[in-house]
């Protein structure tokens, strides 16, 4: 039980601003949810049979005592391992978030949990996160950084969360599949996903008139980018799902949303 764990974490939310009682409260229900996620990945065995509960909070910083509840049958080493990798799991979620990159292949309710993980400190005007792990070992207790990031970095994170959240509302469906796209004004530098590229292109199936593209999907981006640099793109065809932005039933741009195959253009006679 909680008082007989050889391993659990500890979060401390130095905050410059006093903190809103349901943003205090979704910071442990965002971690508790990672930490359910990470069970049923890594441990689904022990998915509903361990729970991760807040032990203890002290003042001054706000400094939390997250402590798994994980059965007896699970032996010492097992407890230490799920807490430590737990952690790691932790930080490279957030780590990532922080440098703009998503995750792969998320539900919507990985990423609310790590939006509810960071909504305390994001909020805040300049504070600061850290969760660290602490083990029981034979010779005392061990205590290990696990990460720590800034109010300004856990707002980037929350950005790059609602980005990645963006472009699956618009994975749920689309427009037009599987139509050839001709790029009329390409460019090879890469913007972010959902961002206005300068870009214009061609799907005659849709309007013969050149419009403007939006990557809702990076990694379409991306090989797209790459077939740029490997051929001349004014050749090139691109097999693509997209959706259709219209305004009183004229399409105004269009968003790719995944890259089937690339072919080879006919030479014009």
């Amino acid at each position: 039980m909680v008082e007989q764990s050889k391993a659990y974490l500890t979060l401390t939310l130095d905050l410059k601003n006093p903190v809103e009682i349901e943003d205090f409260a979704k910071a442990f229900a965002g971690i508790a949810g990672m930490f359910d996620d990470y069970l049923r990945q890594e441990h689904p065995s022990l998915r509903g049979e361990a729970n991760l509960y807040v032990k203890e909070v002290r003042h001054g910083s706000i400094v939390a005592d997250l402590v798994p509840s994980i059965p007896d049958m699970i032996g010492y080493m097992d407890n230490v391992l799920i807490v430590l990798g737990f952690g790691s799991l932790f930080s490279k979620r957030i780590r990532g978030f922080i440098a703009g990159t998503w995750m792969d292949k998320p539900t919507k309710s990985q990423l609310n949990h790590v939006t509810d993980a960071l909504t305390a400190i994001a909020t805040d005007t300049s504070g600061n996160a850290k969760l660290e792990t602490i083990i029981f070992r034979e010779d005392g207790e061990e205590r290990e950084l696990v990460t720590t990031f800034t109010a300004q970095e856990a707002r980037v994170a929350v950005q790059t969360i609602e980005d990645q959240k963006r472009s699956l509302d618009a994975k749920e469906g689309f427009d037009e599949p599987l139509v050839l796209l001709v790029f009329e004004r390409p460019a090879r530098s890469v913007t972010s996903v959902g961002r206005k590229t300068g870009e214009q292109a061609i799907i005659e199936k849709i309007t013969a008139k050149p419009l403007p593209v939006v990557y809702a999907s990076e990694l379409a981006q991306k090989s797209i980018k790459q077939a740029f640099q490997e051929d001349n793109v004014f050749r090139q065809g691109f097999v693509v799902d997209v959706n259709v932005e219209r305004k009183n039933d004229k399409p105004l741009a269009y968003r790719i949303m995944n890259l089937h195959q690339i072919i080879d253009l006919p030479e014009d006679d």
